[in-house]
């Protein structure tokens, strides 16, 4: 019984990975790894906690009591944030609904696992203010690749919005009209493998440009590479982005009060475009949302927003006052 089982459970996780993920979902390279990657912790963590060793984990191990103190463990001894913990149980998660649709014996287990709920976190994600990604960008070397690359990777950040999953998959070819920097844009493959256009700031073109011309030979394919000419990971990203806001804090001090992580600049862009006054609706397009619920979430409790607001309201009574976004960011967004 438990050789079928054992054959059973490996058999279900390669076919998750190579039929549904990438066969059926055609999930890009970055979601196969961070899905592999929360399955080898989970593996690691049966191991050195329950001690059962990967050659002997069953269906069983993945039942919703095992999830709870997988949970438990990531928050307590490995110290992950609620965020961080969904994303590790999406994975799995994801895996038993595959379970419960292509082995109906499983259910009941499918069924308790399924019930895990997300972990709650109600502090809001910080963003930039101006002077502070200022300083990120002037404490880049770009006399060296690397600091050349790090300055490119925060401005398309910066300018875009996009997840760090969806930074690392731009290539070469889907920076499109480079050669006019006044109708620029870049092509996003987001999740799910839906495609997005974003227009670039003349900067942001400019920049790219001259990145371009002077790694003519290393930017072949993936803009994104690292020292060895290998695709860049997200925890090289991670990595660059933590020591660039370590050298420019020095400079910056609020920094320091700053949790910064690799989702603080797509946050930045939505705070960004709202208070230029775009509507929600276009900017869950603009972020690739695909629930203006997720954009609602990132409008909570952010200062400036309440401040524009509050002028507003001030100046109701007003008849020469006129609140204008940007007008290069709306003149692309109404011709979507």
């Amino acid at each position: 019984m438990m050789k079928s089982e054992l054959l059973s459970i490996q058999t279900l996780i390669q076919n998750y990975f190579l039929q549904r993920l990438m066969q059926q979902r055609k999930v890009s390279y970055h979601t196969v790894c961070s899905y592999k990657d929360a399955f080898r912790l989970y593996l690691r963590y049966l191991e050195d906690v329950h001690g059962i060793s990967a050659t002997k984990v069953s269906i069983n191990h993945f039942d919703l009591e095992y999830l709870q103190c997988f949970c438990k463990y990531l928050e307590e001894k490995r110290k992950n944030k609620p965020v961080t913990i969904n994303n590790r149980m999406a994975a799995i998660k994801s895996f038993m609904q595959y379970v419960a649709e292509t082995a109906p014996e499983y259910s009941a287990i499918s069924k308790r696992a399924l019930m895990l709920p997300a972990q709650k976190h109600e502090l809001p994600v910080m963003s930039f203010i101006t002077k502070e990604f200022n300083a990120l960008i002037q404490v880049c070397d770009t006399n060296t690749f690397i600091g050349a690359r790090d300055k490119l990777m925060l401005l398309l950040m910066y300018n875009t919005g996009v997840r760090v999953s969806e930074l690392l998959e731009i290539k070469v070819s889907d920076i499109h009209g480079a050669d006019s920097v006044n109708h620029a844009s870049v092509i996003i493959h987001g999740k799910g493998r839906k495609q997005r256009e974003v227009p670039l700031w003349k900067t942001t073109v400019k920049y790219i440009n001259k990145y371009l011309k002077t790694y003519t030979a290393e930017c072949t394919d993936y803009l994104f590479i690292n020292k060895n000419g290998d695709e860049l990971t997200r925890s090289g990203v991670r990595t660059r982005i933590n020591k660039l806001v370590s050298q420019a804090t020095a400079q910056v001090p609020s920094l320091r009060e700053k949790t910064v992580t690799l989702h603080t600049f797509r946050h930045s862009v939505a705070m960004n475009v709202v208070i230029s006054g775009v509507d929600i609706s276009t900017i869950a397009i603009w972020l690739g949302h695909s629930s203006i619920e997720t954009t609602h979430k990132y409008m909570i409790a952010d200062i400036e927003l309440k401040r524009k607001a509050m002028e507003k309201v001030g100046s109701a009574g007003n008849s020469s006052y006129k609140y204008k976004p940007s007008a290069d960011i709306m003149n692309f967004l109404n011709s979507l």
